[in-house]
């Protein structure tokens, strides 16, 4: 059976619409492909591309795009003259300057694929006049042009612009899923899962459905400090919920609140943490977005009424809002103590 874009992860309703519409001929001359970093966009729009000119669309027993034909093996290897990425390299915003040298290119021809296709990443980083300067050229492309514009917030975006490029939404990638993926690809993240299984786990559940970001937590220096917020956030949910371990919470907390940027992160760890205590007194169904384990979720829910994690929900976002607006941090811990019962 044909299988589209079979090398992409989830997002299957996404590679129907696509692999449809290059197959009628009604893809249209621009998308914004928008999601969360790490959710797959890059690999989406490079498809899209070796979709465009793959020379096997019309053989029913090879998957769409076949990634085997010349130029498939072409785009995908990033070595194809007709696709073009443009991003900001290392500056805050995606300047005009990068925009009209993209104009330039456009007015030629392909060289050896169907389409010219631009690449644009970071997309919701373009300035005000960047996006003036696209406009002039998005609304009367050439035929052979396809405009893919990468973002994690649409709404950044000229609504003039979004007007012109309908919108596509990646979706979050299941846990299972990513770990599955990682380990047919990755020899680090099978050896891994074999050697520290409930580590690993941990990995997957802070990748957030990101293969980015799991990719990026492989590493042990990027790991090991998101674990170590993550056991701090279950370590002040299971202080809490033991009242008589007042004491404990309170050291726990002055440990974690030394320095503003790193106390704030720990911060929205415990309110993920929270989240998720709350969601399971809820329902059993729904899906969390902090713990690996539901039952160890589930578990340490029953030891609070719904009334105590949502003050206690509160408590977080109101320390954090505090060391926003440059509050002293011991005065914060403190006030965070208070509202969470702790003293």
């Amino acid at each position: 059976m044909k299988k589209f874009f079979p090398d992409i992860v989830a997002n299957k309703r996404l590679c129907s619409r696509l692999a449809d519409e290059i197959l009628n001929g009604s893809f249209p001359h621009a998308y914004i492909i928008e999601g969360a970093r790490g959710t797959g966009k890059h690999t989406i729009a490079y498809r899209i591309a070796a979709a465009l000119s793959c020379e096997r669309r019309e053989d029913a027993a090879q998957d769409f795009p076949c990634g085997t034909c010349r130029s498939c093996r072409r785009i995908l290897s990033g070595n194809s003259t007709d696709v073009f990425l443009k991003g900001r390299e290392d500056k805050a915003t995606l300047g005009v300057d990068v925009i009209r040298e993209m104009r330039q290119d456009v007015c030629y021809a392909p060289n050896d694929d169907n389409a010219r296709v631009f690449i644009i990443e970071d997309a919701h980083l373009m300035t005000t006049q960047a996006q003036n300067a696209f406009l002039l050229t998005l609304e009367e492309p050439p035929p052979y042009v396809v405009f893919l514009l990468l973002c994690e917030s649409a709404a950044a975006l000229l609504e003039t612009i979004r007007s012109r490029a309908p919108t596509l939404r990646t979706e979050p990638i299941d846990p299972q899923q990513i770990g599955e993926y990682l380990c047919r690809t990755r020899q680090d993240a099978a050896t891994l899962k074999q050697s520290a299984p409930a580590e690993f786990s941990e990995l997957l559940a802070a990748a957030n459905g990101s293969i980015g970001q799991a990719i990026a937590l492989l590493e042990p220096k990027m790991r090991t400090p998101i674990l170590e917020k993550r056991e701090a956030a279950r370590q002040f949910a299971r202080l809490c919920a033991e009242h008589r371990s007042a004491a404990e919470a309170l050291r726990l907390l002055h440990t974690i609140g030394q320095k503003r940027d790193s106390f704030s992160e720990h911060l929205q760890m415990i309110l993920l943490c929270l989240r998720d205590l709350l969601l399971c007194k809820q329902t059993e169904s729904a899906p969390l977005c902090f713990f690996a384990d539901r039952d160890e979720a589930c578990a340490l829910s029953y030891r609070f009424t719904t009334p105590e994690l949502l003050r206690l929900c509160r408590a977080v976002s109101e320390a954090d809002q505090q060391l926003h607006r440059n509050a002293n941090i011991r005065l914060t811990v403190t006030s965070l103590a208070v509202g969470a019962g702790l003293i």
